[in-house]
């Protein structure tokens, strides 16, 4: 019997968009739900308002809801990691002390000090998971949610898990794209690779036509200041991505291609465009913020919920959510095409065996197949290897309990080394780890 455990059930980002996709497949008839999260109140919140909307459209419905890993976990065929260690308090305080610091992150959870202490939170749990999926369920397919998600994916991997990464930032980005050059979505012919939140779109073309030169021509008009383009502060609409887009824009004309990742958060990952506060607002006049809108929803979980159940309850449909694609695609057979992040066994060629690697995947009944895609093109591949060299550094810091090289970590961000000196980053480094102490490993407080 197929059993699906979404652990962090009681989140308020993946677990109900999930749980419903899980009853709007209709190759997941007769399988088996499981929420687990270590808050059992939690969990029964995500629980109740999965009921409520397979009540609502007549759906059966066999679920479970336990704090209890091991027996969410005793025979799953699939797990869903969806928990964020420490959750807004420390997700506030890595940001916070960043900034005092003068680097201006809006996510800070893929590179940086917020990717790395993120990162490093979650690496008890991950220790204590694997142990039981080993143990009860060695043959589970483990997707995660997780951010930062290279680092998590890699070590998963490290600890014998057979694990898959899964981000909405490909389909998303190439849904604006279709927009943006006026092109149906489903005749947009793409192919994107890379790693996370920078895999580059190395083919883009409609009905033969290859967009890219019409793209870079429409984005210096709209963006670029140099080809007469702007980027306008807009009031209202939607702030994260399409509206303002003068960092794509700037790097699409310098490496070729188009980035998977909004402007907002891809100007994280590079030491460009967030030197200083003239140079932010340029590029992004109308500021959006992950920290600060979780802020302003902080105690807002009951509303949130009711507002989703209502929006259920009018319309069921599968999201645009990989998870539940692959597991109904695995359990089912039938074939799925979706995006996964992997360790990179031979999948790009001029990137690192040990990177975890962004590619197009099929799922059958076999599992999820990576494609091989060859070479990125040489620019694209090297700005992917100044983000692998935190990722790989940190993964390996965590499985050799190795603070030095934790530390040199915090050195090779490029944002970090763009704003930063030597001194202060090392200064930065301790600030951080002790202001999160109660959250992280032992060799790491130690």
């Amino acid at each position: 019997m197929t059993r699906v455990v979404i652990t962090g059930a009681g989140g308020m980002v993946f677990p109900l968009t999930l749980a419903a996709d899980f009853l709007a497949s209709a190759q997941l008839r007769g399988a088996e739900l499981v929420l687990h999260d270590i808050d059992a109140a939690r969990a029964e919140r995500t629980a109740n308002a999965v009921r409520g909307v397979a009540d609502h459209h007549a759906l059966p419905l066999k679920l479970v809801v336990t704090a209890d890993r091991r027996e969410a976990l005793a025979g799953a065929t699939h797990v869903l990691i969806t928990f964020q260690v420490g959750g807004l308090d420390a997700y506030r305080s890595e940001v916070e002390i960043s900034r005092r610091y003068g680097l201006d992150f809006v996510a800070g959870d893929t590179l940086g000090p917020g990717g790395i202490l993120r990162f490093l939170r979650s690496t008890p749990a991950f220790d204590a998971l694997a142990r039981d999926v080993l143990d009860l369920c060695p043959d589970a397919l483990v997707l995660n949610y997780t951010n930062p998600m290279a680092m998590n994916c890699a070590y998963l991997a490290r600890l014998g898990l057979n694990v898959v990464g899964l981000c909405h930032s490909i389909p998303g980005t190439a849904k604006m794209l279709s927009g943006l050059l006026s092109v149906p979505f489903e005749e947009l012919d793409y192919e994107a690779a890379g790693i996370n939140h920078q895999a580059w779109f190395v083919t883009l073309r409609h009905a033969g036509e290859d967009l890219n030169p019409r793209l870079k021509r429409l984005l210096r008009e709209t963006f670029l200041p140099e080809y007469g383009g702007f980027t306008a502060f807009q009031e209202g609409g939607p702030a994260y991505q399409g509206g303002q887009e003068r960092v794509r824009a700037e790097m699409m004309e310098t490496f070729g291609y188009f980035l998977s990742e909004s402007s907002h958060h891809a100007s994280e990952l590079v030491p460009y465009f967030r030197k200083s506060r003239e140079s932010v607002v340029a590029h992004l006049p109308r500021r959006w913020d992950y920290l600060k809108g979780s802020l302003q929803t902080a105690g807002q979980e009951a509303r949130t919920t009711s507002d989703a159940v209502a929006e259920l309850r009018g319309k069921l449909a599968v999201s645009d959510e990989f998870g539940m694609r692959i597991v109904a695609a695995h359990a089912s057979g039938e074939p799925a095409s979706v995006y996964g992040n992997v360790l990179n066994d031979g999948f790009i060629d001029n990137l690192p065996s040990d990177a975890c690697v962004e590619v197009p995947c099929i799922v059958d009944g076999d599992g999820v197949k990576p494609k091989a895609i060859g070479r990125l093109p040489s620019a694209c591949a090297g700005l992917n290897l100044t983000a692998v060299a935190v990722q790989t550094t940190v993964v390996e810091a965590a499985a050799n309990h190795d603070p030095e090289a934790l530390r040199a970590a915090f050195a090779l961000d490029p944002l970090t080394a763009s704003v930063v000196d030597l001194p202060d980053i090392r200064a930065l480094a301790a600030e951080s780890i002790g202001a999160q102490r109660r959250w992280l490993p032992q060799w790491v407080r130690g």
